[in-house]
Protein backbone atom coordinates (compact mmCIF):
# COMPACT_ATOMS: atom_id res chain seq x y z
CA UNK A 1 0.00 0.00 0.00
CA UNK A 2 1.47 3.34 -0.94
CA UNK A 3 1.82 6.09 1.65
CA UNK A 4 -0.98 8.25 0.19
CA UNK A 5 -3.53 5.46 0.53
CA UNK A 6 -2.50 4.31 4.02
CA UNK A 7 -5.50 4.54 6.33
CA UNK A 8 -5.21 6.90 9.26
CA UNK A 9 -7.55 7.15 12.24
CA UNK A 10 -8.42 10.59 13.61
CA UNK A 11 -9.33 10.21 17.27
CA UNK A 12 -11.59 12.69 19.06
CA UNK A 13 -12.48 14.76 16.00
CA UNK A 14 -15.18 17.40 16.02
CA UNK A 15 -18.60 16.31 14.77
CA UNK A 16 -18.29 18.39 11.59
CA UNK A 17 -14.56 17.91 11.17
CA UNK A 18 -12.58 18.66 8.00
CA UNK A 19 -11.15 15.14 8.33
CA UNK A 20 -14.48 13.65 7.19
CA UNK A 21 -13.79 15.06 3.73
CA UNK A 22 -10.40 13.30 3.41
CA UNK A 23 -9.75 9.98 1.68
CA UNK A 24 -8.60 6.95 3.69
CA UNK A 25 -9.28 8.62 7.03
CA UNK A 26 -11.34 6.87 9.71
CA UNK A 27 -12.89 9.56 11.91
CA UNK A 28 -13.87 8.93 15.52
CA UNK A 29 -16.06 11.74 16.83
CA UNK A 30 -18.78 11.94 19.47
CA UNK A 31 -21.05 9.64 17.44
CA UNK A 32 -18.36 7.07 16.68
CA UNK A 33 -17.01 6.60 20.18
CA UNK A 34 -13.21 6.75 20.22
CA UNK A 35 -13.16 4.07 22.91
CA UNK A 36 -14.20 1.58 20.20
CA UNK A 37 -10.96 2.21 18.23
CA UNK A 38 -9.12 -1.11 17.93
CA UNK A 39 -5.82 0.16 16.52
CA UNK A 40 -4.13 -1.21 13.43
CA UNK A 41 -3.41 2.13 11.79
CA UNK A 42 -1.50 5.33 12.62
CA UNK A 43 -3.45 8.07 14.36
CA UNK A 44 -3.97 11.79 14.50
CA UNK A 45 -5.18 12.62 18.00
CA UNK A 46 -7.24 15.64 19.00
CA UNK A 47 -8.31 14.74 22.55
CA UNK A 48 -10.47 17.30 24.36
CA UNK A 49 -8.17 19.83 25.99
CA UNK A 50 -10.33 21.88 28.34
CA UNK A 51 -9.57 19.61 31.33
CA UNK A 52 -5.85 19.80 30.60
CA UNK A 53 -5.40 23.44 29.60
CA UNK A 54 -2.77 25.25 31.64
CA UNK A 55 -4.77 28.46 31.31
CA UNK A 56 -8.47 27.62 31.49
CA UNK A 57 -8.93 24.20 33.12
CA UNK A 58 -10.09 25.94 36.31
CA UNK A 59 -13.24 27.10 34.49
CA UNK A 60 -13.71 24.01 32.30
CA UNK A 61 -16.86 21.95 32.51
CA UNK A 62 -15.87 18.68 30.86
CA UNK A 63 -18.42 16.00 30.11
CA UNK A 64 -18.26 12.85 32.25
CA UNK A 65 -15.33 10.69 31.07
CA UNK A 66 -13.93 13.42 28.81
CA UNK A 67 -10.68 13.95 30.72
CA UNK A 68 -9.82 10.26 30.39
CA UNK A 69 -9.84 10.47 26.58
CA UNK A 70 -6.43 12.16 26.40
CA UNK A 71 -4.55 9.33 28.18
CA UNK A 72 -6.49 6.88 25.99
CA UNK A 73 -5.27 8.68 22.86
CA UNK A 74 -1.67 8.73 24.16
CA UNK A 75 -1.88 4.97 24.78
CA UNK A 76 -2.92 4.40 21.14
CA UNK A 77 -0.29 6.85 19.92
CA UNK A 78 2.36 4.70 21.62
CA UNK A 79 0.96 1.50 20.06
CA UNK A 80 0.08 2.70 16.55
CA UNK A 81 2.30 5.72 15.94
CA UNK A 82 1.23 9.09 14.62
CA UNK A 83 0.81 12.55 16.09
CA UNK A 84 -1.38 14.15 18.76
CA UNK A 85 -2.02 17.88 19.19
CA UNK A 86 -2.82 19.78 22.38
CA UNK A 87 -2.46 23.39 23.49
CA UNK A 88 1.04 24.46 24.47
CA UNK A 89 1.73 23.91 28.18
CA UNK A 90 -1.02 21.27 28.47
CA UNK A 91 -0.88 19.69 31.92
CA UNK A 92 -1.27 16.30 30.22
CA UNK A 93 2.51 16.28 29.63
CA UNK A 94 3.27 16.42 33.37
CA UNK A 95 0.47 14.00 34.27
CA UNK A 96 1.79 11.33 31.87
CA UNK A 97 5.49 12.23 32.11
CA UNK A 98 5.69 13.04 28.39
CA UNK A 99 8.77 14.73 26.91
CA UNK A 100 8.21 18.46 26.47
CA UNK A 101 9.50 20.52 23.52
CA UNK A 102 13.29 20.66 23.57
CA UNK A 103 13.62 17.52 25.71
CA UNK A 104 15.11 14.30 24.44
CA UNK A 105 12.95 11.62 22.90
CA UNK A 106 11.62 9.30 25.61
CA UNK A 107 9.98 5.90 25.15
CA UNK A 108 9.67 6.59 21.42
CA UNK A 109 7.85 9.90 21.99
CA UNK A 110 8.99 13.45 21.26
CA UNK A 111 7.26 16.84 21.23
CA UNK A 112 7.41 19.79 18.87
CA UNK A 113 6.08 23.28 19.64
CA UNK A 114 4.31 24.83 16.63
CA UNK A 115 2.04 27.77 15.90
CA UNK A 116 -1.09 26.94 13.95
CA UNK A 117 -0.86 30.28 12.14
CA UNK A 118 1.95 28.62 10.15
CA UNK A 119 -0.81 26.62 8.41
CA UNK A 120 -3.18 29.56 7.97
CA UNK A 121 -5.06 29.81 11.28
CA UNK A 122 -6.04 33.44 11.92
CA UNK A 123 -4.74 33.14 15.48
CA UNK A 124 -1.24 32.25 16.67
CA UNK A 125 -2.59 29.18 18.55
CA UNK A 126 0.55 27.81 20.22
CA UNK A 127 0.36 24.03 20.09
CA UNK A 128 2.38 21.04 21.24
CA UNK A 129 2.55 18.04 18.92
CA UNK A 130 3.42 14.66 20.42
CA UNK A 131 4.94 12.25 17.88
CA UNK A 132 5.39 8.48 17.98
CA UNK A 133 7.01 6.35 15.28
CA UNK A 134 8.03 9.39 13.24
CA UNK A 135 11.70 10.33 12.92
CA UNK A 136 12.35 13.85 14.16
CA UNK A 137 14.58 14.54 11.15
CA UNK A 138 11.76 13.86 8.65
CA UNK A 139 9.38 16.49 10.01
CA UNK A 140 9.25 19.75 8.08
CA UNK A 141 6.91 22.52 9.15
CA UNK A 142 5.94 25.56 7.08
CA UNK A 143 7.66 28.06 9.33
CA UNK A 144 6.41 31.57 8.70
CA UNK A 145 7.72 34.63 10.41
CA UNK A 146 4.48 36.58 10.05
CA UNK A 147 2.18 36.14 13.02
CA UNK A 148 -1.37 37.38 13.38
CA UNK A 149 -2.04 40.21 15.79
CA UNK A 150 -4.92 40.64 18.18
CA UNK A 151 -5.45 36.99 19.19
CA UNK A 152 -7.49 37.87 22.29
CA UNK A 153 -10.12 39.78 20.30
CA UNK A 154 -10.25 37.08 17.63
CA UNK A 155 -10.92 34.43 20.32
CA UNK A 156 -13.69 36.56 21.83
CA UNK A 157 -15.67 36.89 18.61
CA UNK A 158 -15.27 33.28 17.46
CA UNK A 159 -17.82 30.57 18.14
CA UNK A 160 -16.79 27.52 20.18
CA UNK A 161 -16.65 25.51 16.94
CA UNK A 162 -14.44 28.09 15.21
CA UNK A 163 -12.04 28.16 18.17
CA UNK A 164 -11.57 24.39 18.16
CA UNK A 165 -11.65 23.73 14.40
CA UNK A 166 -8.53 22.51 12.65
CA UNK A 167 -7.65 24.54 9.57
CA UNK A 168 -7.53 22.38 6.39
CA UNK A 169 -3.79 22.80 5.71
CA UNK A 170 -2.93 21.77 9.28
CA UNK A 171 -5.30 18.77 9.14
CA UNK A 172 -3.72 17.64 5.87
CA UNK A 173 -0.22 18.04 7.31
CA UNK A 174 -1.14 16.04 10.43
CA UNK A 175 -2.60 13.20 8.33
CA UNK A 176 0.54 13.17 6.16
CA UNK A 177 2.68 13.00 9.29
CA UNK A 178 0.66 10.00 10.53
CA UNK A 179 1.08 8.33 7.14
CA UNK A 180 4.86 8.63 7.53
CA UNK A 181 4.90 6.40 10.62
CA UNK A 182 7.74 3.90 10.58
CA UNK A 183 6.42 0.51 9.39
CA UNK A 184 7.63 -1.39 12.47
CA UNK A 185 5.60 0.85 14.79
CA UNK A 186 2.15 0.30 13.36
CA UNK A 187 2.71 -3.24 12.08
CA UNK A 188 4.91 -4.56 14.83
Amino acid sequence: MDEDSMKVAVLCAARNSIYKQMDNVEVYDIERDVRTFQGGMPIVGHPPCRSWSAFCRHQAKPLPGEKELAPFVVEHLRKCGGVMEHPAHSTLWDALNLPKPGQRQRDGLWTLWVKQCWWGDVRTKNTWLLFSGIDVWTVATPFQFHEPRGDRRRWQVMSKHQRSATVPAFAEWLVNMARSVNEKVHHG
